[in-house]
């Protein structure tokens, strides 16, 4: 159950991390603002999570908070929401939901590092042919 939850959750997390880096990518190119992207990809690796608004560039910064936005909302609200109804339902304490909340929060972190580190490896091939 666990690798099954690990194997949808890590699909997912890849999905969003190349989307919201297309996405953005595109409108920079769109805007023709220039970005090194591969030092961009670089900083992105070294510190996926980490943001600093004013000391990060604007490319990074919009990025970050992207990405952290759709951590937030699906493996924190919606869990809290799910496994609060669970506990509700059940007739034992909401505390229940705020752990198990904190365990799949607990989770992804710890996989997003290892996802973000791929990606980028991927994508620097790209730039390498």
């Amino acid at each position: 159950m666990l690798k099954l939850f690990l194997n949808t959750t890590d699909n997912f997390l890849c999905y969003s991390i190349k989307k919201t880096f297309t996405k953005t990518e595109n409108r920079y190119k769109k805007a023709n603002l220039q970005i090194d992207l591969s030092k961009e990809l670089k900083k992105f690796q070294d510190k996926p999570l980490g943001c600093v608004i004013g000391i990060d560039s604007t490319f990074e910064t919009k990025i970050k908070l992207k990405i952290k936005f759709i951590l937030g909302l699906f493996f924190v609200v919606v869990p809290l929401v799910i496994f609060s109804l669970f506990s509700y339902l059940a007739g034992i304490s909401v505390t229940y939901g705020v752990v198990a909340t904190l365990g799949v929060a607990w989770l992804v972190a710890s996989r997003f590092d290892e996802l973000s580190k791929r990606y980028v490896q991927t994508r620097m091939l790209e730039f390498q042919h």
